[in-house]
């Protein structure tokens, strides 16, 4: 019998922490310009198409922002989701900035 796989810690949850880039490293300046406290995007979630909030972002460990960024969104209504799950947000001001992720685990 194959081992059974750890049961997903899915929540429905209105904000979260997600590990972010670009997938065009000639735009990554221009994301982290744009990706501060306050700024508006529109965030893709599985079939979720939600607003979201960026309530902070910080430098992972000693990775360079341009690489990867640590991003906490605040959605405008609750979607499930779980560790590990991938996302995209977009900008919300037609600037064609994309950035594309991973749900961070869950703070304990």
């Amino acid at each position: 019998m194959p081992a059974s796989r750890p049961k997903l810690d899915a929540r429905e949850v209105d904000r979260f922490d997600a590990l972010m880039t670009v997938e065009d490293a000639s735009t990554a300046d221009a994301f982290l310009e744009r990706c501060r406290f306050g700024s508006s995007w529109r965030a893709q979630i599985r079939t979720a198409d939600v607003g979201a909030t960026v309530l902070s972002r910080s430098p992972l460990g000693t990775f360079d922002e341009r690489v990867c960024t640590c991003v906490r969104l605040h959605l405008d209504r609750p979607v499930p989701v779980e560790p590990g799950l991938r996302l995209q947000i977009l900008a919300d001001d037609d600037s064609g900035l994309v950035a594309k992720g991973v749900v961070r685990p869950w703070t304990r």
